[in-house]
């Protein structure tokens, strides 16, 4: 499996964008998360259909926002997560798909977990707006180095991040420099609802973050730092653990695999989707159509896969995967699979919402408080 380091394709975005100005500069513009698109497969379908496709990314599905609305770019295509699509659909910025477009679309051809979460009420509200790209689940990333961390984290979960007597002494602990992730932790320590409005919760939770001491507040930088042994534990998405996985087998630093691991609770977690969806800046939608289309072909969404390391969405590729030895490494790691949450009796899944920009900027002015 093929991957590449972030930084590599933050550089091509610099370079595009030296070179071709602040126009599209291509016949598709896709504002995409780094290192989220397989450059084989965009080189296969600039080929077929004899067009150019260029990639602007972000960090963030904030970012993703404020570079639609203040039209940045005229994007073609646009990857956002749940959340940020019930933002962006609310706020006019994202066009209802027409699927009679997409000749590789059905409703089942997607992971059947994955299609009882897309038609929850939770993601009803832009239900037609999107085809769902890749998925994965929250987790916590720890270091095997130090006794007792590895057996402190399974058996606890995400209570390790706050009731730190759990963990052997001196250990580190690591927390996700953005406001909805973090609140989430809290949330999950007091068994609230990821999507809670009420402002008294909210304020328990951010009391419970500013009160608890952490190492290090940090995002791409919290895999690494585990992965290095610079860091015990840390709250991370799935894919984060994967990008310090590939990035480790890329670099042929197998040995280091045994140094650390991920665990994503069951009981209560957040099972998160980015999705394709065309932004209302787009100047050429029947090319970003025939892009989603050819993303949802099984080789290519193989392909991608390969290269990107989520969870593939499309049930095909998702039975491939999970029959390939090939592939048993990444599954003997069961955060790779958020079926194994959705499958387990009683666990608790759910998906962000967007919970309106009255309590958004509370939570972020808040959060603010806690961390400047």
């Amino acid at each position: 499996m093929k991957k590449i380091l972030g930084f590599i394709a933050l550089a091509v975005v610099v370079l595009v964008f030296v070179f071709t100005g602040s126009g599209k500069g291509a016949d598709l513009l896709i504002l995409n998360w780094g290192d989220y698109m397989s450059s084989d497969v965009i080189k296969a379908f600039e080929e077929r259909y004899g067009v150019s496709v260029k990639e602007v990314t972000v960090d963030s599905n904030e970012q993703m926002y404020q570079n639609i609305i203040n039209q940045n770019a005229e994007y073609d295509l646009v990857v956002p997560s749940d959340y940020m699509l019930d933002q962006m659909k609310k706020d006019g910025l994202i066009l209802e798909l027409d699927y009679s477009l997409l000749t590789n679309y059905s409703e089942d051809c997607f992971v059947p977990e994955l299609l009882d979460l897309l038609n929850s009420p939770d993601c009803r509200d832009y239900k037609n707006y999107y085809v769902p790209y890749f998925w994965g689940s929250l987790g916590i990333m720890y270091s095997k180095r130090k006794a007792g961390v590895e057996e402190a984290v399974l058996e606890n979960g995400f209570q390790v991040l706050f009731d730190q007597k759990l963990l052997p002494q001196g250990t580190t602990v690591g927390m996700y420099n953005v406001s909805r992730d973090a609140l989430a932790a809290a949330e999950f320590y007091y068994g609230y609802s990821l999507n809670t409005t009420d402002k008294a919760k909210i304020d328990e939770c951010m009391n419970l973050l500013k009160n608890t001491h952490f190492d290090y507040w940090g995002t791409d930088e919290l895999k690494k730092n585990v992965s290095q042994g610079n860091l015990d534990v840390a709250l991370v998405y799935s894919g984060d653990f994967f990008d310090a996985y590939y990035s480790d087998l890329e670099a042929g630093q197998e040995k280091n695999l045994e140094n650390y691991s991920i665990y994503a609770p069951k009981a209560h977690n957040n099972v998160f989707f980015d999705a394709l969806a065309i932004p209302v800046t787009s100047t050429n939608p029947e090319l970003a159509y025939k892009m989603i289309d050819f993303l949802l072909e099984f080789e290519n969404s193989y392909e991608n896969t390969s290269f990107v390391g989520y969870c593939p969405t499309l049930n095909s590729v998702f039975e491939e995967v999970m029959t390939s030895e090939d592939w048993e490494d990444v599954l003997a790691i069961e955060a790779y699979n958020p079926t194994h949450i959705l499958r387990t009796p009683d666990a608790r899944a759910e998906v962000y919402c967007y919970l309106g920009e009255d309590i958004y900027a509370y939570i972020e002015s808040s959060f603010i408080s806690i961390t400047s």
